[in-house]
């Protein structure tokens, strides 16, 4: 930094050099809310003339296009690597930077401080729009004023509404871009066991969803408040409250799979089975610990405790589960075949599908993670040369690799359990 900063300009040098002596000196005892007001609108000037610093480096260094020298490809991205901060950080000041290049009004009020740094990159987005740019440099004086007027919540919606009727889609645009874009994503934290929700919903979607979760919410929390008051009668305050507000999120979200399931009249119905892989000796053992029979050390090299896809589930929740659930007993050799459940059946189906599942997670062809749920249940030797419908005779396969078996490859399981997939010239 010694180099860096005799490089620096006598104004900003100062700038420093007094930013430095307030921070060492710390700040002084709040005493009052006024001069608690005071102190923060201080700072918060201090921050802004801060943030227009740096759009003006920006600037700066977008002019005289000094960035090439260290082989970045724009000032943004230069400023971002020195300063250290996020491309998104870089990003919001570089549209500032652009903004306030062409909009005059905007930029008096932003060299005034007079606009937080989110609230100029809330307008920056309508600037950025091409196709709402030339409105906008007629719009300044506009937005300066709902900027000053309303805090960032409410300008954030003020901005997308007026972009929504700007565009050139004007105000009835036509098929609403974020239902294009709509997914969703669940997955496991293998550490943790902790099951990971992402979604994007259509507007629409997503309104009529946020309706129902809502109430799910709002029930889950009556539930806790009329068991607390049972407890704590006129006493009774949020932080006595059994869960805390995420918790109540997460089952509500749950309650509405379990009513969608028990739904009688479903899209999809589904058939609730609990369907746990275990270990024997880890059951063992946990029926053991639950009559507090001395603990023993549990071998990671057999410890099992899945799903049908191998998902892992928590050893106490999956136990606790057992104990009021239907158990189904289903034995395997070494090699990890189900055995003893076999049928005399043309396809696999009923408990002999079941009993081919709980041999693999997945698809048996290698390098293949389809999940045996999605899974087809495949004849290693095909039925039509012979090939019993039993589990020593079958394993799950993909869609894809049961297709491709039939087209010259040959699938046999060796004694230990190994698969060998030939493919066969003849």
């Amino acid at each position: 930094m010694p180099v860096a900063t005799q490089q620096l300009n006598t104004p900003i040098d100062n700038a420093i050099d007094s930013l430095t002596q307030v921070v060492a000196v710390g700040c002084p005892q709040v005493e009052s809310s006024k001069q608690a007001i005071d102190t923060i609108e201080a700072v918060e000037s201090a921050r802004r003339l801060t943030a227009i610093a740096a759009v003006d480096v920006l600037t700066s260094i977008d002019l005289s296009r000094s960035f090439y020298d260290h082989g970045h490809a724009s000032a943004r991205v230069m400023y971002a690597h020195i300063a250290g901060v996020s491309s998104a950080e870089a990003h919001r000041l570089d549209q500032i930077r652009r903004m306030t290049s062409a909009a005059d009004i905007v930029d008096t009020a932003w060299r005034n401080a007079e606009l937080s740094v989110d609230k100029a990159a809330l307008i920056a987005k309508a600037f950025a729009n091409p196709r709402t740019r030339d409105q906008f440099l007629l719009d300044q004086t506009w937005f300066v004023k709902q900027a000053r007027r309303f805090g960032t919540k409410r300008l954030t919606k003020i901005v997308a509404r007026w972009l929504e009727v700007h565009d050139d889609d004007g105000p009835n645009p036509g098929n609403d871009p974020s239902f294009e874009k709509r997914r969703a994503w669940l997955a496991q934290d293998h550490f943790s066991k902790a099951w990971k929700l992402d979604a994007e919903l259509g507007s629409l979607q997503g309104s009529i969803f946020n309706q129902i979760f809502r109430a799910y919410v709002k029930a889950e929390f009556d539930h806790d408040w009329a068991q607390a008051q049972e407890l704590h009668g006129a006493d009774t305050c949020v932080d006595l409250l059994a869960r805390t507000n995420q918790q109540r999120c997460a089952d509500a979200l749950c309650q509405i799979a379990e009513d969608a399931a028990n739904s009688d009249k479903p899209s999809a119905p589904v058939k609730r089975v609990h369907n746990i892989v275990w270990n024997a000796d880890t059951y063992e053992e946990l029926l053991r610990r639950w009559i507090n029979a001395p603990a023993r050390m549990l071998d990671p090299d057999t410890y099992n405790i899945t799903d049908i896809d191998g998902h892992p589930i928590a050893a106490l929740a999956a136990f606790a589960d057992s104990l009021v659930s239907s158990l189904r007993r289903v034995v395997q050799d070494a090699a990890g075949v189900t055995i003893n459940m076999s049928t005399d059946v043309r396809l696999f189906s009923g408990l002999a599908r079941h009993g081919v599942t709980l041999a693999t997670t997945e698809c048996y062809w290698p390098g293949c993670s389809v999940p045996t749920s999605s899974c087809h249940i495949d004849h290693l030797r095909p039925a039509a040369r012979g090939g019993p419908s039993d589990q020593l005779n079958g394993l799950p396969a993909c869609p894809r690799h049961n297709w491709l078996k039939e087209r010259g490859y040959t699938v046999t399981r060796q004694p230990d359990g190994t698969i060998i997939i030939i493919w066969c010239t003849n």
